[in-house]
């Protein structure tokens, strides 16, 4: 599986004048942990609910009055689409991050990946492949006991 195909594709973007409250609202429709930052087609940061907590919530700030822009990861981790979904969860875990922003050959974003889509993804490709090697290893071929 592609990181684009683990994704959120097309990511949930504002703007750094978007509030905070705003950028919830929309995370909370989304089902989504973060929010992509645009600044034109430029990535300028990224939005998760982690800054939410620890820079609007724990600093007791009112998440109407608090733009993107004052809050947001800057400048935030990206990885390339045609890396491995190994190759992004490597980063993720030597850089404590739970997302990053896929972006394609142009270095355009492309998608926002999260750490537990990614494991998601990763311990159902294990499954499978433990349960083609039980498969494997309980078939009797010619000649088997």
């Amino acid at each position: 599986m592609s990181l684009i195909t683990a994704s959120h594709h097309p990511p949930l973007t504002a703007t750094p004048e978007t509030t905070v409250y705003d950028a919830c609202l929309a995370m909370g429709q989304h089902n989504v942990g973060a929010v992509a930052v645009m600044q034109g087609d430029q990535l300028a940061g990224i939005l998760t609910e982690r800054d939410v907590l620890k820079k609007v919530v724990a600093q007791k700030k009112n998440p109407e009055n608090v733009q993107l822009r004052e809050v947001m990861t800057s400048p935030c981790q990206t990885i390339s689409a045609d890396l491995e979904i190994e190759d992004a969860l490597a980063i993720m875990v030597s850089k404590t991050i739970h997302h990053l922003a896929v972006v394609d050959e142009n270095g355009k974003l492309a998608g926002l990946v999260s750490y537990r889509t990614l494991m998601s993804q990763k311990v159902s490709t294990l499954d499978a492949e433990v349960d083609h090697l039980s498969a494997y290893m309980g078939s009797d071929g010619i000649g088997g006991d």
